[in-house]
């Protein structure tokens, strides 16, 4: 009976270690997740600032997360190790993604930075060379014509780089065409030898400055593709598969902590049968030769009732029992010994019990807590502390829907700093990052309701969502944030305007609107944004336009 009490004991410690390792497998998937938040986030800032500190941040994770992952598959069950590579393998494709990314990113600035305006240059040099050989008056008017064609592509160019704006590209394109058409022009005005062969060099550099610049937009779609896509999917999955980890270890601590409770009832059980059976055998003892030993056999059913009480002293003395009760008194002996051992035992049981009953709580706490900390982590963009765009896209449908079912009006507010890349050029991306914290805390204190909501949507672009508010109430709302975020007076020497200022387009739909999803809405705010934008920035532009 005693060797099963030990081997209880054991089998309670050994599964109070497991239910340890569980937990700490918990937690490192916990801060795998965590990690892969960082990689995400190191990213967009490598896509948005293009500089090495974030991409060698970015390398670093990645080696923290594998390590976590080679920690994680450590005498992992099966469950596990599938999960852990299955997470292995995406992290996989994390990482070759942002190797393309940065390859892709490289490439792009060396374009726009260098390459694109050694283009733009020559050409220019071309023209000028031309012009110096002299003209008639026909000629010189399609010469400034072709320079300001050429101009044009320049500032098309840095357009689409700000904006992204896809329309730009066939603009390029067709002031490209038209500088073309004009060289041809001018070829058939002016046949001498000289002339010819610099049109014919201004014709090729104006194709040349075409497809540097088209190189660079298809470099900027690519790697916004992967950061977008690819690796936001990618990210997804791995979190996606954290979640299950967690939930799987979970389980299996439960099952753990169920075999422990059973294996106390049984120690438990355990020892009342021992006891139980004790008894039996003294009752039976005593009836056997009660009529042959009257005074010794009360006293050794005496010693045997105190016994079965718990009592742990013996009342026969060994010297003056005869052999037969020498012998009982040997066995009552041993009994009391039991007794004893019963007694620190059930004592051990009881301190185990109440301190794996305390480790449970303490690391169910702890796991509610963490899970609490990851889901505000995966919805709250880590620099201004508002929401992410991927949750605000959450709450924006289920916000949509109570818009339809209610017959009530939805706003849309996007709005973008002015001159913001020239604002880290001139103060530096430290000065950026408060800047866009200020931005943030002043956009969250002139929301007046509840239900208004605020997120970050991109590098320097913020958006906002207002429930039953119509058209007037929507531009007062925009021309307040403009207001508040000139109101705040941070110096910007490169803009017109010495202070930083928002550019807002406002997207209204009324109960009655033809706009059908929540993506026309945010195209439409975006759309009167660039107008904003193209109209001269710090202004507020609405949709629909008043009659």
């Amino acid at each position: 009976m005693a060797l099963s009490m030990g081997l209880a004991i054991r089998n309670i410690y050994s599964d109070f270690q497991r239910f340890t390792v569980f937990s700490e497998r918990v937690e490192l998937g916990q801060n795998l997740a965590t990690k892969m938040m960082d990689l995400q986030r190191l990213s967009e800032e490598f896509v948005q600032e293009g500089e090495s500190f974030s991409a060698n941040q970015a390398d670093l994770v990645f080696e923290q997360a594998r390590a976590l992952l080679s920690r994680l598959e450590g005498d992992a069950s099966e469950p596990v190790m599938a999960r852990a590579g299955i997470i292995a393998t995406h992290l996989d494709s994390f990482q070759k993604a942002f190797s393309e990314v940065k390859e892709q990113r490289n490439r792009q600035s060396w374009l726009t930075n260098e390459s694109i305006q050694t283009r733009a240059n020559a050409h220019g040099a071309l023209l000028d060379e031309f012009l110096s050989r002299g003209a008639g008056s026909a000629s010189t008017t399609m010469l400034e014509r072709l320079r300001n064609a050429t101009l044009q592509i320049e500032q098309l160019t840095h357009q689409y780089f700000d904006t992204l704006d896809n329309s730009l590209i066939w603009q390029i394109k067709n002031n490209v065409r038209q500088s073309q058409a004009l060289i041809r022009q001018l070829k058939e005005r002016r046949q001498d030898s000289t002339s010819l062969a610099l049109l014919h060099q201004m014709d090729e550099s104006v194709l040349a400055y075409q497809e540097v610049i088209l190189e660079a937009i298809q470099r900027t779609r690519g790697y916004l593709f992967l950061v977008n896509v690819v690796m936001a999917a990618e990210t997804y999955e791995i979190l996606y598969q954290s979640d299950r980890l967690s939930e799987e270890l979970h389980l299996e601590m439960a099952q753990i902590e169920k075999g422990v409770t059973s294996t106390i009832r049984q120690v438990f059980i355990l020892a009342l049968a021992g006891s139980a059976i004790t008894l039996l055998l003294i009752i039976g003892l005593s009836y056997a030769i009660g009529r042959s030993i009257a005074t010794p056999i009360e006293n050794l059913a005496m010693t045997f009732r105190r016994l079965a009480r718990g009592e742990t002293t013996s009342v026969i003395p060994l010297q003056k029992a005869s052999p037969e009760l020498q012998e009982l008194s040997r066995a009552s002996e041993v009994f009391r010994e039991k007794n004893e051992e019963t007694e620190r035992l059930l004592i051990q049981y009881r301190e185990i019990s109440e301190a794996l009953e305390g480790r449970v709580r303490e690391r169910t706490q702890e796991l509610e807590e963490a899970n609490q900390q990851l889901e505000k982590l995966s919805r709250i963009d880590g620099l201004t502390g508002v929401i992410n765009r991927r949750y605000f896209e959450e709450v924006l449908a289920r916000e949509w829907s109570t818009a339809l079912r209610n017959g009530l009006s939805m706003t849309v507010i996007m709005l973008d700093i002015d001159y913001f890349k020239a604002f880290n050029d001139y103060y530096g991306h430290q000065a950026g990052d408060h800047c866009l914290q200020s931005v943030a805390r002043s956009l969250q204190q002139r929301l007046r309701r509840g239900n208004d909501l605020v997120a970050r949507y991109g590098g320097e672009e913020f958006i906002i969502t207002l429930q039953d508010t119509n058209r007037e109430q929507a531009m007062a709302m925009g021309e307040s944030l403009r207001r508040g975020i000139a109101d705040l007076d941070i110096p910007h020497e490169d803009s017109p305007l010495h202070v930083v200022t928002v550019s807002i387009g406002v997207a209204v739909r009324e109960p009655d609107s033809d706009i059908k999803s929540t993506f026309e809405l945010i195209k439409k705010a975006d759309d009167a944004l660039y107008q904003a934008k193209l109209t001269g920035k710090n202004r507020v532009v609405g949709f629909p336009q008043p009659h």
